[in-house]
C-alpha cells in the first residue's frame, strides 16, 4: 500500500513547479553540510520523502510500512537519481533569483564520485555577503587564494631530467606553515588611497583564520597542505578563471576527460603541454584508447609518464 503512495508522491516531485517540505529539507541539509556526496544525498532524500508521507498519513498499516522503510537501508524502487535531479532542478529554479545554486561537481581524488555543494553563483559574493567576514577578512581570503593560484606559486616546483633539462611541475597546494607565514606577511600594501590597509594577523590569529576557512568549506587540508576545497573550486570557478586564466595562458587547470577544474591529479611531463587529468579520468581515458600517447597531438609524451600533483 505504501508503495502506491510513494510512487504517486514521487510523480508530483517531477513537476518543476512543485515545491514541498522535501525540497526545503534538502536545501537545509546541503546548506548545513555545504558539500555532500550523491550517495549520501540519495539516502537523505529517501528518508525525507518517507518522513513527509509518514507525517501526512492516518492509515496505521501504511504508517507501519513507512516507519519500517525509513529505518531500512534498502533503496526504494520509486526514488532514484531522476527523482533527485527533479528535486534539485526545482530547488535551483527557486534559488536562481538569489544568485544561489546547489551545484554538481566531482570529487578531486575519486572523479567518479559526484558531489553537490550549496554555492553563491557570484563567485566571491559568498564571502562578501557573509556577515562573519569583515572587509579585512575578505582581502585575506583573496590573498590565500592568490597564494594557491598565482603563477609564481603554481610553477615554483621543478625537476631536472637525465639530460639536465629543468622541467616545471605545477602545484596547487601550500604547506601548512608556509601558508601561515604567507598570511602573516599579508599582501603587498599598494600606495592607493582607495584601497584600505590590511590588518596583519599574529601566528595564532592566522592559524585560527585558516582553520575557520577550512571549517566553513573554503579550504581543505590535504597531506598537511592547504588547497581550495571542492566547494571553493565550484563557487569560485568563474572568479579563478577570470583572475588567473586557464592553461596555457593562465594557471587554472581543467581535466582533459571531464572538463572540471582541478587542483589535484596528473599532468603531462612536457612543460609546454597543457593536458591534465583527474587520476580516475586518466585511467578511464587510457582504457578507452589503443595507445598510451598523450592526447595532445603536438606532444610526444607517454600518458604513463604523467606526474601527480
Amino acid at each position: 500500500m505504501s508503495d502506491i503512495l510513494i510512487e504517486n508522491y514521487v510523480q508530483q516531485l517531477n513537476d518543476p513547479e512543485t515545491y514541498t517540505d522535501v525540497h526545503a529539507a534538502v536545501i537545509d541539509l546541503v546548506m548545513s553540510v555545504r558539500t555532500i556526496s550523491k550517495d549520501q544525498l540519495m539516502v537523505y532524500l529517501q528518508k525525507a520523502i518517507l518522513t513527509v508521507l509518514l507525517d501526512s498519513t492516518e492509515d496505521s498499516t501504511i504508517e507501519e510500512e513507512l516507519r519500517s522503510s525509513i529505518d531500512s537501508t534498502v533503496k526504494n524502487q520509486y526514488i532514484n537519481i531522476n527523482t533527485l535531479h527533479s528535486v534539485l532542478h526545482s530547488i535551483n529554479v527557486k534559488l536562481d533569483v538569489f544568485g544561489m545554486e546547489i551545484a554538481e561537481s566531482r570529487d578531486m581524488d575519486t572523479s567518479t564520485e559526484i558531489l553537490y555543494s550549496f554555492i553563491n553563483k557570484k563567485g566571491t559574493g559568498a564571502i562578501q555577503l557573509s556577515t562573519k567576514y569583515t572587509q579585512n577578512d575578505i582581502q585575506l581570503v583573496k590573498h590565500v587564494v592568490d597564494r594557491i593560484f598565482a603563477p609564481e606559486h603554481v610553477l615554483q616546483s621543478s625537476v631536472t631530467d637525465t639530460e639536465g633539462n629543468i622541467l616545471h611541475r605545477i602545484t596547487y597546494s601550500v604547506p601548512y606553515m608556509s601558508m601561515i607565514k604567507h598570511l602573516r606577511n599579508g599582501p603587498e600594501q599598494l600606495d592607493d588611497e582607495d584601497m584600505p590597509l590590511m590588518t596583519k594577523l599574529s601566528f595564532d590569529e592566522s592559524e585560527l583564520f585558516l582553520q575557520d576557512l577550512e571549517l566553513y568549506g573554503w579550504l581543505e587540508l590535504y597531506n598537511d597542505c592547504f588547497t581550495l576545497s571542492t566547494r571553493g573550486l565550484v563557487e569560485l570557478k568563474d572568479f579563478l578563471i577570470k583572475t588567473y586564466g586557464s592553461y596555457p595562458d593562465g594557471t587554472i587547470s581543467t581535466c582533459f576527460g571531464c572538463k572540471d577544474i582541478l587542483t589535484r591529479g596528473c599532468a603531462c611531463p612536457n612543460s609546454s603541454c597543457n593536458v591534465r587529468f583527474h587520476k580516475d579520468c586518466k585511467n578511464l581515458f587510457r582504457k578507452s584508447r589503443n595507445t598510451s600517447a598523450c592526447p595532445n597531438s603536438d606532444c610526444d609524451a607517454d600518458i604513463e609518464d604523467f606526474y601527480s600533483f
